[in-house]
């Protein structure tokens, strides 16, 4: 139903794509280059509308990401395509070229709303900003599904959400944390964002996990995201000089990682302070191997993508 919540476990971190058991209903990632294999768990509620610009084909789906090109959303966009293929509805793709345009994503939504799509699926870029337009496509019937990123709007009368869950997201991190520096250590946090509780809920469990399973690794600093990777690389480079003994960085977005990365290497510290991102760029998979890039979390877009598709569909049926 359009308010029931789904989870899907992940069991494990590996590094290598191995055939390990993996419990009812978890994803098994396959990226690209040398096998890793990272999953992830993700909460599902759904929702639905659509965007346009000229006239739609009928039966035909929006789906707004926050921004296009990243691998991130082009997963999103093969699972959205594979579902719309099945259930007999045309997808219509489009979305903000920045991940901090907000005010691109409110129109491609409104144009949605005027066209009257079969349903509307977004990844808001803003915790508040879509909340307006989002209220409006359900007041016009549109089948709402939100992925990745919650609103603060309770699910229901035809909104739905697909969630990845942010606090296995910080629990996954520390463990593998905890592997990695044998229990002991310094570790920076870079990325936090303000403007949603998903950062926040990844580091309240990322620091609880490690306090549990390894207390004597503590997190030494804690540091804001940007959209800009060039920023972020500044950032990452303060910490470093600031903290000559440190031992790992967590990253929090794909922008994060990729400036973290960008500063270890410029530092020539790549392999001394182990990075462990969150994204799913092929960049960055490609310097895991290198051991540039301790290991990666991917949330499972593709997954997100192909259900709310399939809640739509449902819904119209």
């Amino acid at each position: 139903s359009p308010t029931s919540v789904f989870r899907v476990r992940q069991g494990s971190i590996k590094k290598s794509w191995d055939d390990a058991a993996i419990p009812n209903h978890q994803f098994r990632c396959r990226p690209w280059g040398r096998p890793i294999a990272l999953w992830l768990s993700f909460v599902l509620i759904l929702c639905t509308g659509m965007f346009g610009c000229g006239p739609r084909v009928p039966h035909t789906i929006a789906v707004i990401p926050a921004t296009t090109g990243p691998e991130l959303w082009e997963a999103a966009h093969g699972g959205a395509e594979t579902a719309g293929r099945e259930t007999g509805f045309h997808i219509y793709w489009n979305g903000p070229t920045r991940e901090d345009d907000v005010a691109r994503q409110i129109t491609l939504v409104e144009r949605a709303i005027d066209d009257e799509d079969a349903g509307l699926v977004v990844a808001p870029t803003n915790y508040l900003a879509l909340v307006g337009s989002v209220r409006q496509a359900l007041s016009k019937h549109i089948p709402t599904v939100v992925i990745r990123s919650s609103l603060p709007i309770p699910p229901g009368q035809g909104l739905s959400y697909i969630l990845n869950d942010d606090q296995e997201t910080g629990r996954l991190a520390a463990a593998r944390i905890g592997v990695l520096l044998g229990g002991k250590g310094k570790v920076a946090v870079l990325g936090l964002d303000a403007t949603g509780p998903r950062s926040i809920l990844r580091v309240r469990a990322f620091e609880a996990e490690l306090a549990k399973g390894s207390p004597e690794i503590s997190v030494v600093e804690k540091r804001s995201g940007s959209s800009n990777t060039a920023e972020v690389q500044q950032t990452a480079q303060e910490i470093l000089v600031d903290n000559p003994s440190l031992n790992a960085i967590l990253t929090l977005d794909v922008n994060a990682t990729e400036g973290t990365w960008a500063a270890l290497v410029a530092l020539g510290k790549g392999k001394k302070v182990k990075l462990i991102g969150c994204g799913q760029e092929v960049d960055l998979m490609a310097a895991i191997p290198h051991g540039e890039i301790a290991f990666v979390i991917a949330e499972n877009t593709y997954e997100m993508g192909f259900r709310a598709i399939q809640e739509i569909a449902a819904q119209r049926r």
